[in-house]
């Protein structure tokens, strides 16, 4: 069972330092509230994985209609995109209401990666297929994803307290690198 967490906790690791929407995401909304971002985040990204480890021991190894279902993945992660550089940060302290849309972001953008359905249904059903602790595996993966995106988003909101208000230039690159994100995604799957 360790050998398997720590397996998954490298193997996760390499995931979440590999720029992407979710890496763009928590750049852009840890600002004011790191800590909340990333286990918001995390938490909304952890229950999808749960359902496809869940989905793997019941037999799923593959979904019909792939190449659709990862092109509207890739527009949704546009549109995120463009709507983060679009938002202007918050000159206020988050509302209650605001600790749901981190949660939301990780099961949106998780969903949407079309990389993420290749991963885990080749890759990661091949490694549970070996090694079936599934939750020392799952444990493993989301303590990679809170170490890495809890840096991310503490040294986000450093980096937001000493740039002030120019800040919402790091919020407005990060939509713009989600959105290529989302258009790199669909241009590898329509020429791949």
């Amino acid at each position: 069972m360790i050998e398997v967490f720590i397996a998954s906790f490298l193997v996760g690791l390499t995931g979440a330092v590999s720029p992407g929407p979710m890496s763009a995401s928590i750049l852009g909304m840890s600002h004011k509230k790191p800590l909340l971002s990333t286990v918001g985040l995390v938490a909304g990204h952890g229950i999808v994985e749960a359902f496809i480890i869940v989905g793997i021991i019941f037999g799923l190894s593959s979904l019909p209609y792939q190449t659709g279902i990862a092109l509207l993945g890739c527009i949704t992660i546009v549109i995120l995109g463009i709507m983060q550089f679009m938002a202007e940060p918050a000159r206020r302290e988050a509302r209650a209401g605001d600790a749901r849309a981190p949660f939301v972001a990780g099961i949106v953008l998780t969903l949407s990666n079309p990389y993420w359905w290749i991963w885990w249904l080749t890759f990661g059903a091949g490694f549970l297929a070996l090694q079936p602790a599934y939750a020392a595996f799952f444990f493993g993966h989301i303590s990679a994803d809170l170490v890495w995106f809890g840096f991310l988003a503490f040294t986000a909101s450093r980096g937001a307290a000493i740039l002030g208000e120019r800040y919402r230039w790091v919020v407005k690159g990060s939509g713009i690198a989600m959105a290529a994100f989302g258009i790199f995604f669909a241009w590898s799957i329509l020429n791949g």
